[in-house]
């Protein structure tokens, strides 16, 4: 049977491992980790948004440029059937041959026209593959950084999770063990204290607000026999620990 130092230790104990345990379930459900990885979850949708959107810019320029090389060929082709008309002497008509220039001259004006759109376009289609691998290589490192975070939050939730279960283990043992008038003070004093409802003496002060503690009360809580006795300043059980 244990004597009253010992009971009250076991309640400084249980007091402990119930303290453990909140500050245990408290970094289970830390909101700046979740806010965190939700923060990177944001910035990689992001990345992968601005791929997509550089992708689908690369695949429209590459059209434009397709129907742009297309449209020149048109022209070339028209141009030297025209140029063939024009030298084949079966034209004689001043107003049949003015038309026929004028035409070969639209053509080719046309035809530089669209050399000129499709080197412009090859330009802006390479400035947006560059963009685009450097959007890809953004997106890969913010993936990856992703991925580390939330293998890391994993692990850290399963260690934090084994040992609020063994603490919850603790608590419920220690708890049984406790006499029910303990049980009954801590479940009093714990809410208005703050958790702490016991607490060790050190040397001739209290352990919690360091009030100096006169000689014949140090003397009762030493000697162990008189049930709780609570400093006169912040009102936590005192006792000695040994």
């Amino acid at each position: 049977m244990m004597d009253k130092k010992q009971e009250l230790f076991l309640l400084y104990q249980y007091q402990e491992a119930r303290r453990q345990l909140a500050t245990c379930e408290e970094e289970l459900t830390d909101p700046d980790r979740q806010k965190a990885i939700g923060i990177l979850k944001g910035q990689v949708q992001k990345a992968l948004n601005e791929v997509e959107r550089l992708r689908k810019e690369c695949g429209r320029l590459k059209m434009a440029n397709h129907r742009l090389e297309d449209e020149y060929r048109d022209y070339e082709v028209q141009l030297r059937q025209l140029n063939a008309n024009l030298y084949s002497g079966n034209i004689s008509a001043p107003k049949e041959l003015e038309q026929l220039q004028r035409r070969i001259a639209e053509y080719q004006k046309a035809k530089a026209d669209r050399e000129e759109a499709v080197l412009s376009q090859l330009y802006l289609l390479e400035a947006k593959e560059k963009e685009l691998v450097l959007a890809q290589k953004k997106g890969d490192e913010l993936q990856g950084q992703l991925v580390g975070a939330v293998d890391e939050e994993a692990k850290r939730v399963a260690v934090l999770q084994s040992r609020c279960a063994r603490l919850t283990k603790e608590v419920s043992g220690l708890k049984a063990a406790l006499p029910k008038e303990l049980l009954e003070y801590y479940q009093r004093s714990a809410k208005a204290l703050r958790g702490i409802a016991i607490i060790p003496i050190k040397e001739n002060t209290c352990g919690y607000c360091h009030m100096i503690i006169s000689t014949a009360v140090l003397a009762k809580i030493k000697k162990g026999n008189s049930g709780i006795i609570v400093c006169e300043n912040c009102g936590r059980g005192l006792f000695e620990q040994k």
